[in-house]
Parts: C-alpha cells; structure tokens; sequence
C-alpha cells in the first residue's frame, strides 16, 4: 500500500462504523428478510423485552434475539457480542434462537469504497437457546461471543470462521455448520 492509499484510508475510518443503533435495527431488518425468503411470517415488537423478532411458520412461534456486530478495529476479523441469558430464558427455550449478524468488509471493496457499506457483507451465526442453555447450565449471567475469520486466505471465497463462546473464563469453540443455518429454527 502506498502513502496515497494509506492517507484514503485515514480519511475514511472514522465512517467505517456505523452507529450502534442503527447497526443493530439494520441486523434486525436482515434477519427478518432472510426469515421471509424461508417462508416465516415476521412481527417486531415496539418494546424491546429481549426479543427483536417473533417468526411464524405453520402455526408455531419462533422467538429471536439479534446482535449485529461489525470489525473490532479496522479488519481485524474479530467480532464481539454480550448476550444476556436471562433475557432469553423467559421464553420457550425449544423455541428461541440466538442469531448473530457479522457485518465486515466485503470482497468487492477497495481503497475507493471502504466507506460504502453496500460493499459489506453479512454472515449469520444461528444458535438454538438450547445450545447456549447446555453450555452455560443456567439461565442468567452474560456471555461474551468472539468470532474470527482468517482473512489472510489466497480467495476471500476461502474465509474460515471460528465461533469461540466465553463464559465465567470457560471457552467453547462451536462449529461452523452454524452460519447461514436458518433451516434450524423450524426443525
């Protein structure tokens, strides 16, 4: 990189991140369109009781937490979220799911756009509250999730994720058949 693509970049960090608020109801708003394309019905709730969305399918409810989670630093690979259980544990566990939106730097960006964020994309982590409930064997307390990616890969198409969860300095690494498993959540 030269000191001109260097200065571009300087110039452009600070609209690299969005504001939280509207990162997370952008989240929210992807997950209900990924939700739709599978054939869920989708309703929002105007009080924020621990849930973002309620998805119904054949007459069965679905309760889902987003948290939308972008960079920690510019391209790190590393994406961070608290959850709190106890917000999750209110509802029926066989049916409440967890999903994280990781929001980065898409492969189409350049020195030019980076502060396009139609030129980032979005994976989704679908987690079943029963996972998360097994692992932690109680129904409070906050978890602090960190997912990597490996972007040091000759393709961008070849990033590998690691899901890694935390909790009172206990660590589990969870698989990636996680991303992008939306067919989950009526199974």
């Amino acid at each position: 990189m030269n000191n001109k693509q260097y200065d571009k970049i300087q110039k452009v960090k600070n609209r690299l991140y969005v504001k939280r608020h509207n990162l997370g109801e952008a989240g929210e708003y992807l997950v209900a369109g990924k939700l739709l394309l599978n054939g869920f019905n989708i309703y929002k709730g105007a009080i924020d009781d621990g849930i973002d969305l309620v998805a119904r399918k054949r007459k069965k409810f679905y309760f889902i937490q987003v948290k939308t989670c972008q960079n920690i630093g510019y391209d790190s690979g590393e994406f961070m979220a608290r959850i709190n259980l106890s917000s999750l544990s209110k509802f029926p566990e066989n049916q409440t799911f967890l999903v994280l939106v990781l929001h980065y730097l898409g492969s189409s960006s350049s020195v030019d756009n980076m502060g396009d964020h139609n030129t980032y994309e979005q994976e989704y982590v679908v987690l079943p509250y029963v996972t998360l409930k097994d692992f932690f064997q109680k129904n409070n307390g906050t978890v602090v999730f960190r997912i990597y990616n490996s972007l040091i890969m000759p393709y961008k198409k070849d990033i590998k994720w690691l899901i890694k969860l935390r909790y009172n300095r206990t660590d589990f690494i969870l698989d990636e058949f996680l991303f992008n498993s939306f067919w989950q959540i009526e199974v």
